[in-house]
């Protein structure tokens, strides 16, 4: 039997609006991941197919666990001979194509979305749109869940000695930077002058110096909210002696599982299985979750 690792990774769904809202958009998103069987719901874009449900939800106490299904219409390769390396075409009627899942866990609790990564499948982008355009929502964003001792020392500190960022295929996030302060504005407009597939930088001062600290933690803000997995590297050094941290690597430092799946030649989606592994794999850090990111109360 071949078995496969896939990643989870854990996101804080938060609305962005004024604190005299706040709570009432948070009930409604928390509404909103219930996904009613009794409506139907539009299937968004995502390059070459679209996304939409896959199978009912499945209801357990404070959590919902649900599958998103990616059906690639367009590119799809042929079907080729391992012998001979003939190919054909796979002659899919004009509604088929190849689908592929990715599944979830929700948290009515706190908002928090726990999401299976796989490529090809649904990015969590997609499932933000799908959101959007089901359900009348204030704006919000998926933030990554990072460990919180790593994320307060980093703000406590007061001095910054270097700053390290890698970004794949950068032009796929520009959306997502601009109009975000001075410094990430302007790291977008050059992400977009050069149009590269990889983009790196480093900035270093001396070992009694600091670099700004606003735009330092801007920029790490802002890229901590991208969701898609482009950002390979992003470490600060800290340069501050009341602050024992000196290295955040925000990577790293994101809160992330593994489940294994087996592969069979034909693909089947095995909800149940891996409901059951999001579920014990969200039980971990469920303590933490609720300690600290549990929902507002009137």
């Amino acid at each position: 039997m071949t078995q496969k690792n896939l990643s989870v990774n854990y996101f804080k769904i938060i609305p962005i609006i004024n604190e005299a809202e706040y709570v009432n958009a948070q009930n409604k998103i928390t509404k909103a991941f219930e996904l009613p069987e009794d409506r139907e719901y539009e299937n968004v874009y995502q390059t070459h197919g679209e996304v939409g449900l896959f199978g009912k939800r499945k209801y357990k106490n404070d959590y919902i666990f649900g599958t998103f299904a990616f059906t690639q219409t367009e590119n799809i390769p042929p079907k080729q001979n391992k012998t001979s390396k003939a190919t054909e075409n796979l002659n899919l009627d004009d509604d088929d194509g190849l689908g592929y899942q990715t599944s979830f866990i929700f948290d009515k609790q706190t908002n928090i979305i726990a999401v299976v990564s796989r490529r090809p499948g649904v990015n969590v982008t997609s499932i933000e749109n799908f959101i959007r355009l089901n359900f009348d929502l204030p704006v919000f964003r998926f933030e990554r869940i990072a460990y919180k001792s790593s994320l307060d020392n980093f703000l406590r500190t007061t001095s910054y000695r270097k700053l390290k960022v890698k970004i794949a295929n950068p032009t796929e996030i520009t959306p997502l930077l601009d109009n975000k302060g001075l410094a990430v504005t302007e790291f977008s407009k050059l992400i977009k002058e050069f149009g590269a597939n990889k983009i790196s930088f480093e900035v270093t001062t001396s070992a009694k110096e600091s670099l700004p600290i606003n735009p330092v933690r801007n920029m790490v803000n802002n890229l901590l909210r991208v969701t898609t997995g482009n950002i390979q590297t992003m470490e600060v050094v800290g340069n501050d002696e009341d602050v024992e941290e000196k290295v955040f690597n925000f990577i790293s430092n994101r809160i992330s599982d593994s489940i294994t799946v087996e592969i069979t030649r034909h693909g089947e989606f095995r909800t149940k299985e891996v409901y059951q592994q999001l579920e014990l794999k969200f039980q971990l850090h469920l303590v933490f979750f609720r300690e600290i990111y549990k929902n507002r109360i009137e």
